[in-house]
């Protein structure tokens, strides 16, 4: 007897040992997340310049949307144990007692290929990104969207963080908000109606032209119509570097394939050569879309001020994209101001 009690005191220890370290690491980081919830809650507004700034700092696309104390725990638990308290199945096939023999989850590069095949890697190319700083806007004319809201940038060194075109988006939203002259972003997500109707890729026009009709029957105060997206090439194709400051380069993009192409393609000729007498050689001109195996019309049938325009390219970084939205939001500004204001 006295053997069996000597055999089984250690086992017993060691049990003990791991259950009570896994509880005092559970109270310090309720303790940390408690303090960084409350420290979240009390500064509810902040721009959406500081949120991109935060969101370079940290590394987490999602961290103003999923800061509530349950969600931070949870993540932890995710990210230590492989447990999510939202999937039970997870809590039955992970021991908590052997987190330490855990396999790390792999993770899917496409290499910023827009094409995708295989819809359920879209998921996985980009996070949805949501306004930091939603306001309701009342009588907007100008509207902001993106088709394809995957596209990424350059990820940040010594981050997993890939900035992607709704920032951009949102980065110009603010600087013409700003300047007095009402402005919505679309937010509502492309690749999850993609998903739920089992449509490809290609469909993505299908679905923001969607969204226009809904939004512009919402607020027929919309004049200005901009679908931003991202180029695709080497850094040298999409950058200018003037002055040791770097510029991502602009490309629009005009359908012929519908009624308002003339029109269009003079709004965009007029943006572009604006853009070009501030920073020359930041507009790369106008691109012509037309024939087989070519959307051809891009939405840009709405309106005759309604124009899809190229930021960068995937291996431009956030900073060069600011850079370009200052200028760009400057040039759209103006042009707003002498045309439907008179100004």
């Amino acid at each position: 007897m006295a053997i069996k009690k000597m055999n089984l005191k250690p086992k017993k220890k060691k049990k003990f040992r791991k259950i009570k370290l896994l509880f005092y690491l559970m109270i310090i980081y309720i303790g940390f997340a408690c303090t960084f919830y409350y420290s979240l809650k009390k500064h509810k507004t902040i721009s959406n310049e500081e949120f991109i700034n935060l969101l370079v700092t940290t590394g987490n696309p999602n961290i103003l949307n999923k800061y509530k104390l349950t969600s931070i725990v949870n993540g932890t638990m995710k990210l230590i144990f492989k447990i999510d308290f939202t999937k039970p199945d997870t809590i039955l096939d992970t021991s908590i007692l052997k987190y330490g023999k855990l396999n790390k989850e792999k993770t899917i590069s496409l290499e910023y290929n827009d094409d995708y095949s295989n819809m359920d890697d879209l998921k996985k190319v980009s996070d949805y990104i949501d306004d930091p700083n939603p306001k309701e806007i009342k009588d907007p004319i100008v509207y902001l969207y993106n088709t394809h809201q995957t596209e990424n940038y350059k990820k940040i060194d010594g981050t997993s963080f890939e900035p992607n075109i709704m920032i951009a988006t949102d980065y110009l939203k603010e600087k013409i908000s700003n300047s007095g002259i009402n402005t919505i972003v679309e937010k509502r997500n492309i690749s999850d109606v993609l998903l739920k109707n089992n449509w490809s890729y290609g469909s993505s026009y299908r679905v923001s032209r969607s969204f226009i009709e809904s939004t512009i029957n919402e607020y027929q105060s919309i004049k200005y119509l901009f679908d931003i997206h991202r180029d695709s090439g080497s850094h040298e194709y999409t950058t200018l570097c003037i002055n040791n400051k770097c510029y991502a380069k602009i490309l629009f993009l005009i359908g012929l394939e519908n009624a308002n192409y003339i029109e269009n393609q003079e709004y965009a000729e007029n943006l572009s050569k604006r853009l070009n007498n501030k920073v020359n050689g930041i507009s790369k001109g106008i691109l012509q879309k037309q024939g087989p195996k070519v959307n051809g019309v891009y939405n840009e049938d709405f309106s005759n001020r309604t124009i899809l325009i190229e930021v960068g390219g995937e291996n431009n970084t956030i900073d060069e994209v600011y850079n370009t939205i200052d200028v760009l939001s400057e040039v759209i500004i103006d042009y707003i101001k002498e045309e439907y204001y008179g100004i």
